[in-house]
């Protein structure tokens, strides 16, 4: 047994020589082959529900290690992962946008992979216990001098009305087109795109929310000088910034380093080669079946079993039919939830489910009940579902009940009693912001279809009704400003502000910061003009200059000013 009281597999294991790979790359599955092991790889296909023993008896193979590899199309949940007598491993691509029905499924493997470092606390959040960073990984490309490349910059991805500030992204791009070639393609194949690549000397970046995406790695892999977002830490560690890729943090860094990298194709090149040999260093295929090899080496049996196994799954659907994610029956669904012991994370996703179905008069037995019985009192999960699903049904005596049930559990809490909706809503946000439950980045909530469960959800749901609320507006504002990728939307909450705070020149400030962080270099600098017109007139601007200078680490935002 391990310290945490789980079976090790080390312990009684050979070494792993059978690997079921379950919707993996192909040049994944051929690192594995290389690294020695005999594969066998599985499609899910269109199957929701994935009954994996009988595939593996089918084809006569007893694993050594199990990896199931997130897709970005079609999601299929696993079936019998507890009858294995191996290590199983979970690669979650995206939890920059899944992380919340992530956390659930990670439940049902003894080792769950993020590709996202700043991440792995959020596929924690609901028990699993063994979460490991592995990033994306490039590939193997030949070399292209820079000055055989044809094309100066390229970008290839969708443009979309979701995303705004790509398109901004792109305009910029295009304004360098007189003087420089500029490729802007959005459904090239694979392959066409990495041949496209091989032929260009810079690629700019853009995430959707702070993370590290595949783009990075792409061009690396094909000796291009890649300028993504400033992302930390985390990037970082993985290619250096100023010798193999470059960062910039609005749209006026952009801009500026655009026009000097391609004034220096030499120091392109010195830079592109770097980051292709970083890449064959570190980050090809090879690099990430071995980092799963060694992962499952010194797994425990941490994955749950039998009841406990079915519980996480059908929380798993719930999360998903609840997001579009996975078209299955509503009634198949609820089925699969009554079936399980009825616990506070279920009883919470009967009360979710039910509300996106528009089950009002079960819904209203249910909360009778649950309050009547006292059930689970302490439970978090379940007073914030039940007082959310009592706003939902119109009983406003059930919803702070069930926050009065969760003020006990608070030691020294005792904020003033709500009086109206939108008074408990805000204290359950800052409830949920105090615990870290902001966002549910990647959740298509709707506020006419959902039950809130997060806290800026909570916020949504006042302005709904309320949509020129001043503090929560300003408070929805603080909490987004730490978030890459919702600056656009900060911007519309911030013109709301300034309607009726049109001498504050802090909003008008916040405003041209998050333009510029969205890609709109003439509306971010006719806004810095204005904030700063502002505060001159108020005796202010030694203040202004001074949040300036704190947010402005290049400098180049106040040389631009002036």
């Amino acid at each position: 047994m391990t310290s945490q009281g789980k079976t090790s597999y080390k312990a009684f294991m050979p070494d792993i020589h059978r690997v079921c790979l379950i919707d993996t790359n192909p040049l994944i599955a051929a690192a594995f082959e290389e690294a020695g092991c005999e594969v066998l790889r599985i499609s899910t296909g269109q199957t929701r529900f994935f009954n994996l023993p009988p595939v593996l008896e089918e084809n006569g193979f007893v694993p050594d290690m199990l990896v199931q590899t997130e897709t970005l199309a079609n999601r299929s949940l696993v079936v019998g992962l507890d009858t294995l007598d191996c290590p199983t491993l979970f690669w979650a691509m995206d939890p920059h946008l899944n992380a919340y029905w992530h956390s659930a499924y990670a439940n049902l493997f003894d080792v769950t992979c993020s590709t996202q470092r700043k991440l792995l606390p959020r596929l924690r959040e609901q028990g699993a216990e063994d979460v490991r960073w592995l990033p994306m990984c490039g590939r193997e490309r030949g070399w292209k001098d820079m000055a055989d490349r044809a094309h100066d910059i390229t970008f290839v991805g969708r443009v979309s009305a979701h995303r705004p500030a790509r398109k901004w992204m792109i305009e910029l791009l295009r304004s360098h087109g007189e003087q420089y070639d500029v490729a802007l393609e959005h459904s090239l194949t694979y392959g066409d795109m990495l041949n496209l690549y091989e032929d260009s000397r810079l690629v700019p970046n853009e995430s959707i929310f702070g993370e590290v995406n595949f783009r990075l790695f792409e061009g690396a892999s094909c000796g291009c000088l890649v300028l993504s977002q400033n992302l930390g830490d985390e990037q970082e560690a993985l290619f250096e910034p100023g010798r193999e890729f470059d960062t910039y943090s609005d749209v006026v860094e952009l801009d500026d380093k655009l026009r000097r990298y391609l004034k220096n194709p030499r120091l392109m090149q010195t830079m592109g080669r770097a980051a292709r040999e970083r890449v064959l260093a570190d980050h090809l295929p090879k690099n990430r079946a071995q980092s799963m090899l060694e992962f499952a080496a010194d797994a425990s049996r941490r994955r749950a079993t039998g009841p406990d196994a079915e519980k996480w799954l059908a929380l798993t659907a719930a999360a998903m039919w609840e997001s579009g994610l996975l078209p299955i029956p509503m009634g198949e669904l609820l089925e699969r939830l009554k079936k399980l012991e009825q616990g506070p994370e279920v009883a919470a996703a009967l009360l979710q489910v039910q509300t996106r179905a528009g089950m009002d008069k079960v819904m209203k037995d249910n909360l009778t009940t649950i309050l009547a019985a006292d059930y689970y009192a302490d439970s978090p999960v379940l007073n914030m579902a039940g007082s959310m699903a009592s706003l939902a049904v119109e009983h406003w005596d059930g919803a702070k009940a069930f926050w009065y049930r969760h003020l006990k559990t608070l030691s020294g809490r005792d904020p003033q009693p709500p009086t109206e909706p939108w008074q408990l809503l805000t204290l359950w946000a800052k409830d949920l912001k105090r615990r870290d439950q902001i966002i549910r980045a990647g959740f298509p909530y709707d506020p006419n279809a959902h039950l809130p469960k997060v806290a800026t959800d909570c916020l949504m749901l006042i302005l709904k009704d309320m949509p020129e609320h001043l503090p929560t507006l300003r408070l929805l504002d603080t909490m987004l400003r730490p978030v890459v990728g919702l600056e656009q939307a900060r911007v519309g909450y911030l013109s709301i502000l300034t309607l009726h705070e049109r001498n504050d020149w802090r909003l008008a400030f916040e405003i041209a910061l998050a333009n510029l962080k969205s890609y709109r270099l003439k509306s971010g600098m006719e806004e810095l003009h204005v904030a700063r017109e502002i505060a001159r007139q108020q005796g202010q601007e030694a203040m202004f200059a001074k949040a300036l200078a704190a947010r402005d680490e290049s400098g180049l935002l106040a040389a631009r000013l002036g």
